[in-house]
This record gives structure tokens, C-alpha cells and sequence, in this order.
């Protein structure tokens, strides 16, 4: 304390003398942030598992689907295929709804089964998010992902029920579990599925690698393809997943915007109070000839320290509630939190400079004070 000069004695003795402004300030300033940290973490979080899921684990551009109740017209369609122009690699796979189960849990799950597992690498990438350990189909279990596994509390090596309809139920064993980020899938061989479920797999679909950029003009010629009843492109997927992003932008500047009110109503209002019963210490320095822009450093250092104080505390505030929504969110999603060193800058840098604003704003009113009617108030 000794070694300090008297403004920073003044700046911590001010700090410290009125506590409830001081825990006021610093929890507004602290809300204000963790409002930062949820607005970019969120969409942080959101975007960085779509881009995963297409970019990490589909591989794949487009899907055909395939006219079921006629299972001959599947040969014809992929012999079309291999004839067709901008069609590289094609994959024939079975893709249903099913329900899984494991220790009183239910959940509704993709099953996959691609006709060929040889280049099922080109279209699907089965990997471990962790380790990145590579996993392949085989007869001996299924392979399933990393949410569902969470969700079933199992584990590789366990086992897990899947029920087509109330009255069939079949259990099979978990080889691995594998990465993925939107919904739930349960991969399996084709002589898997038959030795399960004792049929051969019907294929639905048709999943396609293409090098065409005319996705119109090749959606055309595989519409005109016998038994071929759809076509949808990845990309449509990823401009339907962009516009999303577009709504959350507007929640995300709405959290910002609320972030930035809150922290200048709290710092604008407590600043004024802390000025009207400081006028007759402010006029006293003035007295004993400290000038104005001294005083107003004095003024704009407690803020500082504040906002710092403030921002201690809302970056673990902002990512506990950031969790507990993406915990609330990621049902059939595998979220994170993804709040990384770009995310805590910009949060704050954006409540620093509010802080700033603010404190540059009530410096002002320090110039307005009269020393001659401050100091009689006071007596």
C-alpha cells in the first residue's frame, strides 16, 4: 500500500468503499459477457457441427432414392449409373427408421446398410472422434454413433436391442462406436442384417460421387432414370443449414445488442450515482489542483478495473450456461462447446469497449461540477 501513488490508492480505496455498487457492477458487467460468450458460442457450436458431419464423416454429394416395392429395378438403375455422365462412384444402401434400446432407453435410429462395404470409405467415414482410429464393417457386430452410444450407456463390446415393431426385437453387438454429429445411425454388413433379421436387405437408396457442377441438368437425367422416385443433393442440405444459420444470426446480434444495453445501463446508472455523492471529494481534488483530465483518469481506471473484475467473472458464467443449453439442444445432435480463443476476444473486447464509452460519457459530467456549490452541499 505504501508503495502505491495516490491515485491508485484512490482508484482501490473507491473500488472497495461502496460494496454494493461494486458487486452491482461486476455482476452486470459479468452478465453482459456470459450474454457475449452464449450469443458467439452457441452459433459457434451449431456451425461447427454441420460442417463436420459434411465435410468429416458424408463424403458423399448426392442421394437417389430407389423404388422399394420393385427391388429388380435397383440393378438397372446402378448399371444406368455407371453409364451416366458426372457420376464417378455410386453406393446402394438400406436406410430405414428403427428404434434402439439398451437399459430402459429408447431411441428412433437410422439403420444403414450399404450393399458394399469394400468403398463404403467414399461415401461414409467411419472413425473415432477421439482417437481417430479408423473402424470397418464386418459380420461380427454393428457399428453405431457417438451420441446414441451416450444416450444407451453402451459401450464396444456391449449390446443393444433394435425393435422393427412392437413384436420383433433383435440384439446385436457393438464393435465400435463411431464419430458423427446429426442424428443416430446403426451401421451394419448386409450378411449381418440377414442373419438378424433372417431376410435379404432391401436397398432404398442410391448414394452418389459425382464431378458434375450442372446439378440441375444431372438431377434431370437421374429423374429420367426407371426407378428412380428422388433426388436430393448435399448441397441443398448445406444451403437449407445456411439459411438456419441466418435466423440464429439474428438471435445471436438480439443477444449482443441486450449484452451491450445491459452493461451500459448498469455501468451508466452507478457511474451517475457514484458522481452526484462524490461531488464534493471530485471538487475537493479540483480544489487542491488536480485537473480535470486527472480526475477523469481516476474515474475511467475504477471502470477498468471493474470490467476486469466483471469479465473474471462472466467468461465461467457464459460457458456454465452455455452448456447447460447445448446439454438441453444437442438431443439428437452431438454438440460441444465450442468456445474458443477468437469467442472469449471478441466478447471482451466488445464489453471493454462499452466500459469505455460508458466511462468516457461520465467523465464528462466531471467537468459540469461546481467546486463552490459541491463543497457548500456538503457543509
Amino acid at each position: 500500500w505504501k508503495r502505491m501513488s495516490f491515485s491508485q490508492k484512490a482508484t482501490f480505496r473507491n473500488l472497495f468503499r461502496y460494496k454494493k455498487r461494486f458487486f452491482m457492477t461486476i455482476f452486470g458487467i459479468g452478465a453482459c459477457m456470459g450474454l457475449l460468450l452464449v450469443a458467439f458460442g452457441l452459433r459457434n457450436s451449431i456451425s461447427e457441427i454441420v460442417d463436420k458431419q459434411y465435410t468429416t464423416v458424408w463424403t458423399y454429394d448426392t442421394s437417389v432414392s430407389v423404388d422399394s416395392d420393385h427391388p429388380e429395378k435397383l440393378q438397372k438403375v446402378e448399371q444406368t449409373l455407371d453409364e451416366t455422365a458426372g457420376v464417378a462412384e455410386h453406393l446402394a444402401v438400406k436406410q430405414n427408421n428403427i428404434d434402439a434400446e439398451n437399459a430402459g432407453v429408447t431411441k428412433s435410429v437410422y439403420l444403414f446398410v450399404p450393399e458394399e462395404t469394400d468403398n463404403l470409405d467414399d461415401f461414409v467415414r467411419l472413425n473415432s472422434r477421439t482417437t481417430k482410429e479408423h473402424y470397418e464393417l464386418d459380420d461380427e457386430g454393428v457399428i453405431i454413433t457417438e451420441k446414441l452410444a451416450r444416450l444407451l450407456d453402451v459401450k464396444a463390446g456391449g449390446e443393444i436391442t433394435l425393435k422393427r415393431d412392437e413384436t420383433e426385437t433383435k440384439t446385436v453387438k457393438v464393435a465400435a462406436v463411431a464419430e458423427n454429429y446429426l442424428y443416430h445411425y446403426v451401421y451394419m454388413t448386409p450378411a449381418l442384417y440377414q442373419k438378424t433379421f433372417g431376410e435379404a436387405p432391401d436397398y432404398s437408396a442410391v448414394f452418389l460421387r459425382t464431378d458434375n457442377t450442372d446439378e440441375e441438368a444431372l438431377g434431370r437425367t437421374l429423374l429420367s432414370i426407371d426407378g428412380v422416385t428422388g433426388v436430393s443433393f448435399v448441397s441443398d442440405l448445406q444451403s437449407q443449414v445456411a439459411n438456419m444459420m441466418k435466423s440464429l444470426d439474428m438471435v445471436v446480434l438480439v443477444l449482443v445488442i441486450s449484452a451491450g444495453m445491459l452493461a451500459f445501463i448498469v455501468l451508466y446508472n452507478l457511474n451517475n450515482i457514484s458522481i452526484i455523492e462524490r461531488r464534493r471529494e471530485l471538487a475537493t481534488l479540483k480544489v487542491l489542483g488536480f485537473r480535470e483530465q486527472a480526475i477523469s483518469r481516476l474515474l475511467i481506471t475504477q471502470n477498468v478495473w471493474l470490467t476486469l473484475l466483471g469479465v473474471a467473472v462472466g467468461l465461467p458464467g457464459g460457458a456454465g450456461v452455455l452448456y447447460i443449453l447445448i446439454t438441453a439442444l444437442a438431443r439428437e445432435y452431438e454438440l460441444s462447446l465450442a468456445i474458443g480463443w477468437r469467442t472469449c476476444i471478441v466478447s471482451i473486447a466488445l464489453t471493454i469497449g462499452v466500459s469505455l464509452l460508458v466511462s468516457r460519457m461520465v467523465a464528462r459530467k466531471n467537468k459540469k461540477i461546481d467546486m463552490v456549490e459541491a463543497l457548500k452541499d456538503a457543509a
